[in-house]
């Protein structure tokens, strides 16, 4: 894998910011890197790049730091992959520099982030997004090489055990699976449980 092409495909399009939704969430790019950021008006969470002046905390950046957490993920992707929350859609670009990844179905419960982060995709035949809620979206029927969860939850709270939520639900739909930086203890309980299932 050349690493420097995946930072360069996984970064966001510079022209898709600044952008907010609402009150809730607002994503810019500072010093190079974009952010999402989740603002908190009462100011009870820290954000590295304060945004006018709100407190809050960083929801995703596609920094090279945080981009290359996400290569081993990249390096399993082949076939048809499932990926569970769109984001910036970094995952996705650098999914799409791999031949050998034929599909991939994005699950993403925002309208707002698909309409415009997803836009690029929209006439891509290898990418589909579902407007969906990953909880309740149904895979009957469906069949992936490789799946990789990556949701949003207020604050990351109950991140660890939305992600083994996510794992189990398409346990039987997907031939491998991985998650957003499961701590060490929840990969083992797992793999004790579900051995060879996850990267």
């Amino acid at each position: 894998m050349d690493t420097d092409a995946l930072l360069n495909a996984g970064r966001a399009p510079r022209h898709l910011f600044p952008w907010g939704k609402g009150k809730s969430f607002n994503a810019t790019v500072q010093q190079g890197t974009a952010f999402m950021t989740h603002v908190c008006l009462h100011g009870l969470q820290f954000v590295d790049f304060p945004m006018e002046g709100y407190g809050g905390y960083t929801v995703m950046d596609d920094s090279d730091q945080e981009l290359s957490r996400h290569f081993d993920a990249v390096r399993h992707a082949t076939g048809s992959v499932l990926k569970t929350g769109l984001g910036f859609g970094c995952f996705v670009r650098m999914c799409l520099t791999k031949p050998d990844v034929e599909h991939i179905d994005v699950v993403e419960i925002n309208g707002q982030i698909i309409d415009h982060f997803g836009a690029e995709f929209a006439d891509d035949p290898r990418v589909t997004i579902h407007h969906a809620d990953a909880f309740e979206f149904d895979p009957t029927g469906r069949s992936w090489n490789f799946g990789w969860h990556d949701i949003y939850t207020d604050g990351n709270e109950g991140l660890a055990s939305a992600h083994i939520r996510l794992i189990k639900r398409y346990l039987n739909h997907c031939k491998k699976q991985g998650a957003w930086q499961l701590p060490r203890e929840t990969r083992n309980m797992v793999q004790r449980k579900w051995p060879g299932l996850l990267i």
